[in-house]
C-alpha cells in the first residue's frame, strides 16, 4: 500500500493511502508500547540552548576568519583581471588612432610622428607609449599598421608587477592619393 512522504516522517497519512499513521500499531496504539517523542511522532525532538551545541560555539567566527583572507584574495584577483582587460581595450584604441593619424600624412617621416602624438594622446599619461609603424607599406593603395606597446604597472595588487600590452591596427592608404616615398 503506498505511502505519501508526509505519512512516512509521522505525518498523516494521505488519502489514496488508505492506512493509519506511520510508526502505529494496526490495533491503534503505539508500536512499541512508549510514549511518542516530538511533534508528530518518530524521531525524538532534540533542541540544543541559545548557543547550539557546546562544541560549535564560535565555530562561525573561526570559519569567517579563515574564508575572509581567500575571498580578498579573489576581490583582488577580479580587479586585476578588469584593469589588464580595460588596458588592453585602451592600447588597441591607442594604435588604431595612430594608424589613422599616420595614414592621412604624406611623407612616412611625418607619419610616425603623428602616430607618436596620437597614441600619447590616447593614453594620456597611463603609460610611455612605443609606436611602430613596421610592416606599413607607404605607396599609393597600401596601408599603415600601426603597433603600439605600453607596460602596464599593477602594484597596486600588492605585488609589484607589470605586464606588457601591445595592440595593433591597420588602416589602408587610399588608391589615389600622392605620398612622398622617403622611407618604410
Amino acid at each position: 500500500m503506498p505511502v505519501s512522504a508526509f505519512a512516512r516522517f509521522g505525518g498523516r497519512p494521505s488519502p489514496r493511502a488508505g492506512g493509519s499513521r506511520a510508526g502505529d500499531s494496526p490495533a491503534g496504539g503505539p508500536r512499541f508500547g512508549g510514549p511518542r517523542h516530538g511533534r508528530r511522532g518518530g524521531t525524538p525532538t532534540v533542541r540544543y540552548g541559545r548557543y547550539g551545541r557546546r562544541g560549535e560555539r564560535g565555530s562561525l567566527t573561526a570559519e569567517t576568519v579563515l574564508l575572509a583572507p581567500v575571498f580578498l584574495l579573489f576581490l583582488l584577483l577580479l580587479v586585476g583581471a578588469g584593469r589588464l582587460v580595460e588596458a588592453q581595450g585602451e592600447v588597441n584604441g591607442a594604435a588604431r588612432d595612430a594608424a589613422r593619424a599616420a595614414s592621412v600624412e604624406r611623407s612616412f617621416a611625418d607619419a610616425e610622428s603623428a602616430a607618436e602624438q596620437a597614441a600619447q594622446d590616447s593614453l594620456s599619461g597611463q603609460c610611455e607609449p612605443q609606436v611602430s609603424l613596421e610592416g606599413s607599406q607607404w605607396e599609393m593603395g597600401g596601408r599603415v599598421r600601426a603597433a603600439v606597446t605600453c607596460s602596464l604597472d599593477l602594484s597596486f595588487l600588492g605585488f609589484g608587477a607589470a605586464k606588457e600590452i601591445k595592440g595593433d591596427s591597420v588602416v589602408p592608404l587610399e588608391e589615389f592619393r600622392r605620398v612622398e616615398e622617403d622611407g618604410g
